[in-house]
């Protein structure tokens, strides 16, 4: 009888003090024990195939982990058990890593004699095949385990026969209520899983499906097992977790929506924006068609030139209205804070407001208090919010209905409430009657005008000055109410203001005025209504022209057009303030270009104001007004 094979473990570190305990504990109990202190030398020696490789993880040239995966890509050693030891091996990504690489097993304390010896046996004992059964189960059992998904295996009748931790904390069952039972059962009596399983075994193919399992959503995978002749016997199931992409799923399809809704919503807009600058055109050219008549009646012609004023009026709103659309939609918009006292600038929009009532009949009412409203804003902007609401509730209530404003403090609150009889909105409206474009009327007669983004600028001006707005109705039919808070200060602070002013001082006859802009009608015709207004005009078309001009004439002040051609009207305000020295005339800049940008680079570079085309001539006199006379003569 032959003497038995001496069992040969390959043992690999290159530690040398640890490689000779391991040694030593090996040798003694009856194993020869080659060693090897690289990742090369141990892939030289694994071809002489010895019964256990111990491979270290952590090597000088080929980590264990690449040792491990070569050893077992090759045919010739891929039978060879490999345990894996470090005294550094805790981390779990370290033991997925070793189990993928084709570890059979890991050790992360190899310090104890005992633990070594007995995991050396039993890695031998299942490379004989001693226990095969049992060994299969321990590794797939540490193997999938260590995976995120949840994982079961289904024996023919689609009964589960194993599953891993994963799928425990998934389904929050642990596994003894779930072996046994059929898939159904385990995704909660969902049917689609019985049906992933009966299509897998029709097919024999892999078969998937996304399946709600309470507040979670798992992705149900099923691969068949074949027995030797091919046929299906059962099922390998991964269940994964998709809670997070359902959810995201979900975020982009309402964010599709979304820019789906606004993008109608722009479509609709930029139609309306073109219906509502061609409705003023019209009037326009007909009045100055009728004040080009020869022998026109002096009735009739007044009436034109006051259809051209207050189409040109309208026209001029619009533009603000879309100038102040870019400066929302680029969050630009700036207040000019200053102490006032709200409630004039109440009384002086309800003023504004009240021949658009008057036109349409409605019976109005104002009830404002007679407390002190103290606040530190912009009177300007806290105007525009009051009209924009009297506006509003104007234009969607039916000629002869109510429109009531109310004004009142509440603790450190002014409280103003615009209610109307008028169109009423719904409860979806209502949810978004503050957005960009939105208006309660799409009909196509367009007969209330307007771009709908007054609320939306409504909102925002009343934010900024640290107040909110709410809306109110009973639905469509039974009108609206609007309520604006707006913090006020416990006392009227010094200097407070009243609000917007309508006076304008007379100017003095002295004062001269130059005026530049290349466009010659714009030019001529600013130059004769403040002839009519007392000033005494000149005009000049470009740059060069003007510097001449202020040198020579020495006006008062010069209203400057920006856009100049050669010479823009910065470099022209540059010069004239150069050669005029202590004795500047005040600077007045006329533009198209609006917002605080421009406005900031116009004061940056000299001017004194600031005004963006089509100016208001009330104002603009006003400016011109209280320029300082120099008191020259000149031709």
């Amino acid at each position: 009888m032959s003497e038995p094979t001496p069992t040969r473990i390959l043992l690999v570190d290159d530690d040398e003090p640890k490689r000779y305990l391991l040694g030593r504990t090996l040798r003694r109990a009856g194993y020869v024990v080659e060693e090897a202190s690289s990742g090369a030398e141990a892939l030289r020696r694994s071809l002489t195939r010895p019964d256990l490789v111990v491979l270290d993880v952590k090597l000088p040239d080929v980590d264990g982990f690449e040792v491990c995966r070569r050893i077992k890509s090759d045919p010739a050693t891929r039978g060879i058990p490999v345990l894996h030891v470090s005294s550094t091996f805790v981390d779990i990504e370290d033991k997925v890593q070793g189990l993928e690489s084709g570890a059979d097993g890991y050790l992360t304390s190899v310090a104890e004699p005992l633990e070594l010896l007995a995991t050396v046996r039993a890695l031998l004992r299942a490379r004989r095949a001693e226990d095969a059964a049992e060994l299969s189960a321990r590794q797939w059992q540490t193997t999938f385990d260590t995976i995120s998904d949840g994982v079961m295996l289904l024996d023919g009748e689609g009964r589960v026969v194993q599953v891993n931790r994963t799928l425990e904390r998934l389904l929050g069952r642990p596994w003894s209520e779930l072996v046994g039972h059929g898939v159904p059962a385990i995704l909660g009596g969902d049917e689609p899983a019985r049906a992933i399983f009966e299509r897998m075994l029709a097919s024999g193919e892999r078969s998937s499906r996304d399946v709600e399992h309470g507040a979670l959503w798992l992705r149900v995978s099923m691969d068949p097992i074949r027995d030797a002749s091919g046929a299906v016997r059962g099922a390998l199931c991964l269940a994964t977790d998709i809670t997070g992409l359902k959810r995201l799923e979900v975020q982009l399809l309402a964010q599709a929506h979304r820019l789906q809704e606004d993008d109608r919503r722009k479509d609709e807009f930029l139609a309306m924006l073109g219906h509502e600058l061609r409705n003023p055109l019209a009037p326009l050219a007909h009045a100055l068609e009728l004040i080009a008549t020869p022998e026109l009646p002096p009735d009739l012609a007044t009436e034109a030139l006051e259809i051209a004023r207050r189409q040109v009026r309208h026209m001029s709103r619009l533009v603000e209205d879309l100038l102040d659309l870019s400066r929302i939609t680029r969050g630009t918009i700036e207040l000019r804070r200053q102490p006032l006292e709200f409630r004039p600038i109440v009384a002086h929009a309800i003023e504004s407001t009240r021949p658009q009532m008057e036109a349409r009949r409605h019976e109005f009412a104002a009830a404002l208090c007679l407390d002190a409203l103290p606040m530190d804003g912009d009177p300007t902007r806290l105007e525009q919010i009051v009209t924009n609401l009297l506006n509003n509730a104007a234009k969607y209530t039916e000629p002869g209905g109510r429109v009531a404003v109310a004004l009142v403090r509440r603790g450190n609150e002014a409280v103003l409430t615009v209610r109307d009889t008028g169109i009423g909105i719904t409860p979806e409206m209502q949810r978004c009657v503050f957005d960009l474009f939105v208006q309660a009327d799409r009909s196509l007669d367009r007969s209330q005008g307007g771009l709908g983004i007054g609320l939306t600028l409504v909102r925002r001006l009343t934010e900024l000055h640290g107040g909110t707005i709410s809306v109110f109705s009973e639905g469509p039919g039974r009108g609206s109410e609007f309520i604006v808070r707006l913090p006020v200060q416990a006392e009227a602070p010094a200097g407070s203001v009243a609000g917007p002013s309508d006076s304008v001082a007379g100017p003095s006859p002295r004062l001269r005025v130059l005026l530049v802009d290349d466009n010659s009608d714009s030019v001529k015709t600013l130059a004769m209504i403040l002839g009519l207004r007392g000033f005494d005009t000149r005009h000049a078309l470009d740059g060069p022209q003007s510097i001449a001009m202020a040198a020579e004439w020495r006006p008062d002040a010069v209203v400057l057009d920006i856009g100049l051609p050669g010479m823009d009207g910065y470099q022209v305000a540059a010069r004239i303030r150069e050669q005029a020295g202590n004795a500047c005339p005040t600077l007045v800049a006329l533009t198209g270009y609006g917002g605080t940008e421009a406005r900031r680079q116009a004061l940056d570079a000299g001017f004194d104001h600031h005004f963006i085309k089509p100016v208001n001539l009330d104002e603009l006199a006003s400016v011109l007004a209280a320029s300082a006379p120099r008191g020259a003569t000149g031709g």
